[in-house]
C-alpha cells in the first residue's frame, strides 16, 4: 500500500516479491546443478542479462520491453524438490534421508554422502547445500544425483 501511488515503485516491489517466493518456494535461480558440481552456462547468461539490466533500470526494466527482458530469468528456473517416479513414470512413493553434504571423495567403502539425516518421504523440498539418499533397499536409482526428478528400478531379489 505505501507503493500504490508510483507505479514504477510498485512494479519493482511486485517483482522483487515474486522472485523472492518463486513458485511458493518450491523454485530456485540458480546456475550449478548435481550438487554444484556443474554450471550451466545458458542459466548462468539469463540471470546476468537481467542482472546488467538492471544497471540502468529505468531504460531497461522500466521500459517498454521488460517483459521480454524479465523471460530470460526463466533459464535459471529449477525446482527445488525431489520426486521420484518408477520406469512407467507414475509417482513412486518412497523414504529418504535428507541432510548436509558430505565430501567423500577418497574414503574407502561405501561411506554416507549426508550427515545428520532425517527421514522424510516423497516429495520433499531441498534446501540449499542439502542432498538425500534413498532410505530403502527396495529400490534403485537410476541417476546418481538425487536432485530434481529421478526415475527408480524395483530391485528383483532372486531367491
Amino acid at each position: 500500500m505505501y507503493y500504490h501511488k508510483d507505479a514504477n515503485n510498485l512494479f519493482m516491489t511486485r517483482m522483487a516479491q515474486s522472485l523472492t517466493q518463486a513458485g511458493k518456494g518450491t523454485l530456485t535461480m540458480n546456475p550449478y546443478h548435481h550438487y554444484r558440481a556443474l554450471m550451466s552456462r545458458v542459466a548462468l547468461d539469463g540471470l546476468l542479462s537481467v542482472l546488467v539490466a538492471c544497471l540502468d533500470v529505468k531504460k531497461m526494466i522500466l521500459g517498454k520491453s521488460h517483459h521480454y527482458l524479465l523471460y530470460y530469468l526463466v533459464r535459471a528456473i529449477q525446482p527445488r524438490m525431489l520426486v521420484t517416479l518408477d520406469e512407467d513414470l507414475k509417482l513412486v512413493s518412497v523414504t529418504v534421508r535428507v541432510g548436509q553434504a558430505v565430501d567423500v571423495v577418497g574414503q574407502a567403502g561405501k561411506p554416507k554422502t549426508i550427515t545428520s539425516f532425517p527421514i522424510h518421504s516423497i516429495p520433499v523440498l531441498l534446501a540449499y547445500g542439502v542432498r538425500a539418499e534413498l532410505a530403502t533397499e527396495e529400490y534403485v536409482s537410476l541417476s546418481l544425483i538425487m536432485q530434481g526428478l529421478v526415475i527408480l528400478k524395483k530391485v528383483h531379489e532372486s531367491s
